[in-house]
């Protein structure tokens, strides 16, 4: 599909050959492939699971788990660190204000989009998605590696972008205001009713966009138009604003990618999601029906 951005996806086809310009030393602008494949459960050593098992050539792992850890008392899934933590674990990584970030994981892309919302939440715009994550890669052919670049640390500066982010109060307040419309990425099932494994029913207002429903069947983005069709059949306004969610605000940053591809700049996540306002709303801010 056409880049909207380079802020936004990069193909496989791109990232191997700018790998091929890195490796042959005629590559100037500064990149760094960042491999963010993890599990829901943070006990899973992603980096042994996942990373040394292997990777895409020159990638550096990112552990959202280890950079973003959950006490055992906390109703966010993935706490949001502070200024210094996050300034100091992307300058042990080699990154720079002038880097290009380009991030993947193996799955369903859901821990590299997070980390690209991270990155904007902390200044830096250089950051993109490898479409299709590492699973394209290998649909691709492309070559695969099991050793670990040396990295050398860099200077990073970070500046917390508040706009892109969204708490509990946020949220009660909206329900009155009705200022942002709220997208919810959940399952339809999920977005309605309760099961065994996780608590159901939706924010007052909320639309849904299921996340699956954003890809194409190898794993990457549907086109534009596509994209805006999904919008369009929620008579959600991309002119307004908007805000995202789901369950532990993960899959809420591919509707805030999404929207980015569409050239909406601005859409918060809820980072506590209907993990926490499950547990913190009224019985009557819980919709399921």
């Amino acid at each position: 599909m056409t880049i909207a951005r380079l802020g936004t996806l990069v193909t496989t086809h791109w990232l191997r050959d700018q790998l091929l310009a890195l490796t042959a030393g005629s590559k100037k602008r500064p990149l760094r492939v960042l491999d963010a494949s993890a599990s829901p459960d943070p006990q899973v050593d992603g980096y042994k699971e996942f990373y040394m098992e292997s990777h895409i050539p020159e990638a550096v792992y990112f552990s959202l788990h280890g950079l973003c850890p959950a006490s055992p008392t906390s109703l966010h899934k993935y706490p949001i660190p502070d200024s210094n933590r996050f300034q100091d674990y992307v300058e042990g990584l080699g990154i720079c204000n002038n880097t290009h970030v380009v991030t993947y994981d193996r799955s369903n892309t859901a821990f590299a989009l997070k980390t690209w919302w991270l990155f904007r939440l902390f200044g830096h715009e250089k950051v993109s998605v490898l479409d299709g994550g590492f699973r394209k890669w290998l649909l691709d052919g492309y070559d695969v590696t099991v050793e670990v670049p040396k990295v050398e640390r860099k200077s990073f500066q970070s500046t917390y972008i508040s706009g892109l982010v969204r708490h509990f109060e946020d949220m009660q307040k909206n329900l009155t205001s009705k200022a942002e419309q709220v997208v919810d990425s959940r399952t339809p099932q999920v977005f309605f009713t309760s099961d065994d494994l996780q608590p159901g029913g939706h924010i007052p207002g909320a639309c849904n966009i299921p996340y699956s429903t954003l890809f194409e069947d190898k794993g990457t983005f549907k086109p534009p138009q596509e994209l805006k069709k999904l919008f369009d059949a929620e008579n959600i306004d991309l002119g307004k604003p908007l805000v995202a969610t789901c369950q532990t605000a993960m899959t809420a940053c591919g509707i805030a990618a999404a929207a980015h591809l569409l050239g909406k700049e601005m859409v918060p996540v809820y980072n506590g999601a209907f993990r926490e306002w499950s547990q913190r709303a009224e019985p009557h801010q819980i919709v399921t029906d």
